[in-house]
C-alpha cells in the first residue's frame, strides 16, 4: 500500500485536475458459486504439447479448399497472360494492317491524279471528232423529259418525234 500512496495519480475532471484517493483495501475471501467446481484443474505439458499439435495439424477440408484457390489463381493467371498476348498480336495485325491500307491509298490517289492528267478536254474533243467521227448535237435533237426519280430515265419504246 505504501508503494501506491508514493505514487501520486492525478485525473482530469473538465478543466480541473484532482489527485485520486484510493478506497481503503479490504479482505475479500472469493465466493464460490454452487455451480463451480471445487478442484483445480490441473494441465500437464503432455496436454498441451498434444492440444498444440492439434491446432497446428493441417485440416484435410482446409487444404482442399487452398489447393483448389490456388489452381483457380494460377489458370486465372495463365488465361489473362494468354489473352495478354491475344490482344497484342492482334494490336500489331492491326497496325500492319492499317500501314499497308495507307500505302494502297496513296497509290489510289497517284494514280487517280495520273488519269486525270492523262488526257485534257481538249484531246477529249480532237478524238471523238477526228477519231471517232462524232458531232455535236444539233438544234432540236436533244429531248428533255422530266422524271419523279432524278437519277436517271429508263426508256420502255422510242423518243417521239418532236413538233
Amino acid at each position: 500500500m505504501g508503494e501506491r500512496q508514493a505514487r501520486s495519480m492525478y485525473y482530469v475532471d473538465g478543466s480541473t485536475v484532482r489527485k485520486i484517493q484510493h478506497a481503503p483495501q479490504q479482505e475479500r475471501t472469493p465466493q464460490r458459486r454452487p455451480s463451480e467446481k471445487t478442484a483445480p484443474r490441473t494441465v500437464t505439458k503432455k496436454q498441451l504439447t498434444k492440444k498444440a499439435d492439434k491446432a497446428l495439424a493441417f485440416n484435410s477440408n482446409y487444404t482442399v479448399f487452398v489447393v483448389t484457390s490456388v489452381i483457380i489463381m494460377v489458370i486465372a493467371c495463365v488465361a489473362m497472360l494468354y489473352m495478354e498476348s491475344r490482344i497484342e498480336a492482334q494490336k500489331s495485325n492491326i497496325n500492319s494492317l492499317e500501314a499497308s491500307l495507307e500505302a494502297i491509298e496513296n497509290d489510289n490517289s497517284a494514280y487517280k491524279i495520273t488519269l486525270d492528267n492523262m488526257y485534257t478536254l481538249d484531246q477529249v474533243y480532237d478524238i471523238a471528232t477526228n477519231e471517232l467521227g462524232m458531232v455535236y448535237a444539233r438544234k432540236g435533237q436533244i429531248v428533255y423529259y422530266e422524271s419523279a426519280d432524278e437519277d436517271y430515265v429508263k426508256q420502255y419504246q422510242d423518243v417521239p418525234e418532236a413538233d
